[in-house]
C-alpha cells in the first residue's frame, strides 16, 4: 500500500532503544538536536510520540510540501502546528504579491528584458540561474558569487570571465528590483516567484520571529533545506530538532544543502532500525551506500518477511508484463525521469487498455497538455495552449527545431523530457495522452499499478517496488570491472546514488531490481550463488558445461558439490542461472572454488577476443 508511514498506534514497549533515547531528551531553548533517520526507521512516529509526551510545549513542524504538512497535521497531537516554510513566508510577505505570482522564472521571459546586445537564451539562462542561486542563499544582495562559473555555448561549456560575471550580476539585480515592485505586473520576467517571497521573508529586518509562538521547531527533511530556509529557522530563539537522512538528499540541483552535515549541533541521535522492510531489502539499500558512496552499513532491516527478485516479485513481474494486477494498490514502478514514467504507463496500457494507473502527484504531474502542445508544434498546427510553446509557433518557420534549440541552450530538463516523449512516440501522442488520462485512477487503493519518479515517491512506501533501468549504471560485475577502466563510482554525483537508494528503500515486502543494481551487489561479494549436490543436476560422472557464455570449461566430475548461479528476473530482463565451473567460481568468490577441486588454475580462462564494449555483457551475466 502507498502511504507516508502508518499512524503511530504503537505502545512505548514497541519502540526501539534508539527511539526511547530520543524521547528521554528534554529539549531546551538553546538546543540544536539532530536526528539522523535512515529509510523507514520511524522518524515521524518518534516526533509524534515526542510531542504527545510534552503537551505543555508548543511545536511547529516545518515541511517542504503541502501534502506532507497536511498528512502530518492529521497525525500529530493538537499542540503541534504543521506548516510549509512557504506558507509561513506567504502569510507575512507573499500575499502582497498574489496578483503577480509565478512558479518559476523562465529564460524565455528573462531574455525579453535583457539589454540590447546582451540577449539570447544562453545568457538569459545565466541570469535566471544567478537569480535562483541568490534566492536560495542567505545573502543580502546579488553578487558575482551567485553567477555560475560556466555557460553553455552550443555543445560545450564556456568559462564565464569575472568582468562578464559583474554584468550578469547587475542584470539579475535589475530584474530582482522589478520583481519586488508591486506595480510591475505587465511583464512576465518581473513576476514574483514563490522562492522570491521566501527570500524577502528572510531579508526582513528584524528577522521573522517564530519563537514567540512556538517552543520547539521540528525541521523535517533537513538534508534538503536551502541556506535561505536554514538562515530563518536557525535564527529562532527556541529549541530546534533537525530530522532527515543525508543519503536521501536529492535536491541539490535546487540549491539544497545538507544541513545535517553543515549545522553545528548540541545533541545528535540516530535511527537505524527500519520498520518498513526486512533484512534482504535493507541489505540492498545499505550495499548501495557502502559500494557507491563509501558509507558503512548502518541501515538495519526488521523481522518483516520480504525479498529481492523472489517469488512474490516474479508474480508482480508477470502482472507487470500482462498489465493486470491481482492486488490493486500494491505495486509501484519507480523511475528516475518522467520519460520512463510515461513509457512504463504506455507499456502497461499497451498490454491491457483497461489497466488502472495511479500517477504519483496526479495525472497533471506528467504534463499531458504540454506534451500535446509540443506534438501540435511538431505537426505545424496553431492550436497551442501553453504560452511559451505558442511563442515558438508564432515566430519561427521551423518551430519544433527552434524549441529544441531553446531547450538545449537553457538546459530546461522538464521541457526536454516532454520533447523526448513526443519524438519517441510521434503520431501516437494524441491517442496515448487520451488513453493515459482515461486510465488514471485517483485512488491508489483501486489502481492496478502506481507509477512515478523517485522525487515524487520520496517519503512514500509500497508493498512491491520495481526499479526501472534509467538510473546511474554500473557497467559490469566486480570480477569484470577491470575491463572498464574509465568507470569510477566517485565520478558519479552522490545525488545519483541517493536517488537509487531512495528508490529501493520504498519497498516494504518485495523489490525487483535492475541488472545494474545486481552488479553493485557483486562489489560487496554477493553473487547469488548456491551450492547443489551433483546428483540433483546430472547423471553420475557426467560433466556439466559452465553456464557463463564463452566459457569453455565444464564442472569437474566427482566434485562433492557444484556452485550454481541463481536465475533472477530483473526489471530489465532475466539474468540466466545455471552451474558454474570452478574457475568461474574462483573469479567471483575466491578460494571457495578449491573446495570443489584442487585444479582450479589449470582450467581455461574465458576467451577475451571480444570487442571492448561487449565486456559489460559478461559482467551482466556474472
Amino acid at each position: 500500500m502507498c502511504m507516508r508511514n502508518p499512524p503511530t498506534g504503537i505502545s512505548d514497549s514497541q519502540l526501539t532503544g534508539e527511539q526511547q533515547q530520543i524521547l528521554s531528551h528534554d529539549i531546551q531553548g538553546d538546543h540544536v538536536v539532530k536526528i539522523v533517520a535512515f529509510a523507514g526507521t520511524g522518524k515521524t512516529t518518534t516526533l509524534v510520540k515526542y510531542a504527545e509526551q510534552r503537551p505543555h510545549l508548543r511545536f511547529l513542524y516545518v515541511a517542504f510540501n503541502k501534502s506532507v504538512a497536511s498528512e502530518a497535521q492529521r497525525r500529530f497531537p493538537s499542540n503541534v502546528a504543521c506548516k510549509t516554510v512557504h506558507s509561513l513566508a506567504y502569510a507575512d510577505v507573499g500575499r502582497k504579491y498574489r496578483q503577480k505570482l509565478t512558479f518559476n522564472l523562465k529564460p524565455f521571459a528573462v531574455n525579453s528584458v535583457l539589454p540590447q546586445g546582451r540577449g539570447g537564451f544562453a545568457r538569459a539562462k545565466v541570469v535566471t540561474t544567478t537569480l535562483n542561486a541568490f534566492m536560495a542563499s542567505p545573502d543580502e544582495a546579488i553578487t558575482v558569487e551567485h553567477v555560475p562559473n560556466f555557460r553553455k555555448v552550443k555543445d560545450r561549456k564556456e568559462i564565464i570571465l569575472e568582468d562578464e560575471k559583474v554584468l550578469f550580476a547587475r542584470e539579475a539585480q535589475t530584474i530582482w528590483n522589478k520583481m519586488k515592485d508591486l506595480n510591475e505586473t505587465k511583464v512576465d520576467a518581473y513576476y514574483m516567484t514563490h522562492d522570491g517571497y521566501l527570500k524577502l521573508w528572510q531579508l526582513q529586518v528584524p528577522k521573522p520571529c517564530l519563537s514567540y509562538q512556538y517552543d520547539v521547531l521540528f525541521i523535517d527533511e533537513a538534508q534538503d533545506c536551502t541556506p535561505v530556509i536554514m538562515d530563518v529557522l536557525l535564527s529562532q530563539s527556541c529549541g530546534k530538532v533537525l530530522v532527515g537522512d543525508p543519503h536521501q538528499q536529492i535536491y541539490t540541483f535546487k540549491g539544497a544543502v545538507n544541513a545535517l552535515n553543515l549545522v553545528e549541533h548540541t545533541h545528535i541521535f540516530y535511527l537505524t532500525q527500519s520498520f518498513r522492510f526486512g533484512a534482504e531489502i535493507a541489505y540492498v539499500g545499505a550495499t548501495i551506500l557502502k559500494v557507491c558512496k563509501g558509507v558503512e552499513k548502518i541501515l538495519v532491516g526488521g523481522k518483516q518477511k520480504g525479498g529481492v527478485c523472489d517469488e512474490t516479485a516474479d508474480s508482480a513481474g508477470e502482472a507487470l508484463r500482462s498489465g493486470v494486477s491481482l492486488c490493486p494498490g500494491k505495486t509501484a514502478i519507480l523511475s528516475r525521469c518522467n520519460v520512463s514514467v510515461f513509457s512504463e504507463a504506455v507499456r502497461l496500457t499497451d498490454s491491457n487498455p483497461l489497466c488502472r494507473i495511479h500517477f504519483i502527484g496526479g495525472v497533471n504531474g506528467i504534463g499531458l497538455n504540454r506534451i500535446l502542445d509540443i506534438y501540435q508544434l511538431m505537426e505545424g498546427t496553431k492550436f497551442i495552449r501553453d504560452p511559451l510553446i505558442r511563442c515558438f509557433a508564432n515566430k519561427n518557420p521551423d518551430a519544433f527545431w527552434a524549441l529544441k534549440k531553446y531547450v538545449k541552450q537553457t538546459d530546461d530538463l522538464e521541457l526536454e523530457a516532454k520533447l523526448n516523449i513526443v519524438e519517441k512516440y510521434g503520431k501516437r501522442i494524441p491517442a496515448l495522452a487520451k488513453r493515459l488520462e482515461m486510465c488514471f485512477e485517483d485512488d491508489f487503493h483501486k489502481a492496478d499499478f502506481i507509477v512515478g519518479t523517485v522525487h515524487k515517491a520520496k517519503g512514500l512506501e509500497f508493498d512491491t517496488v520495481m526499479v526501472t533501468d534509467d538510473f546511474a549504471k554500473v557497467p559490469s560485475s566486480k570480477h569484470n570491472l577491470h575491463f572498464n577502466p574509465d568507470f569510477s563510482f566517485s565520478d558519479i554525483a552522490d545525488d545519483e546514488w541517493n536517488l537509487l537508494y531512495v528508490a529501493v528503500t520504498r519497498a516494504k515486502t518485495s523489490l525487483i531490481i535492475t541488472k545494474s543494481i545486481r552488479r553493485i551487489l557483486t562489489m560487496a561479494g554477493e553473487y547469488f550463488l548456491k551450492s547443489e549436490m551433483p546428483g540433483t543436476l546430472m547423471k553420475v560422472g557426467d560433466p556439466l558445461p559452465c553456464c557463463v557464455p564463452d566459457c569453455p570449461n565444464c564442472t569437474t566430475p566427482g566434485s562433492a558439490f557444484i556452485m550454481c548461479k541463481q536465475q533472477m528476473k530483473c526489471s530489465d530482463g532475466v539474468s540466466a542461472g545455471g552451474p558454474l565451473c570452478e574457475r568461474c567460481v574462483w573469479t567471483r568468490i575466491g578460494s571457495t572454488a578449491f573446495l570443489m577441486t584442487d585444479d582450479v588454475r589449470s582450467m581455461a580462462e574465458i576467451p577475451r577476443g571480444l570487442r571492448h564494449h561487449d565486456h559489460h555483457m559478461l559482467g551482466g551475466l556474472f
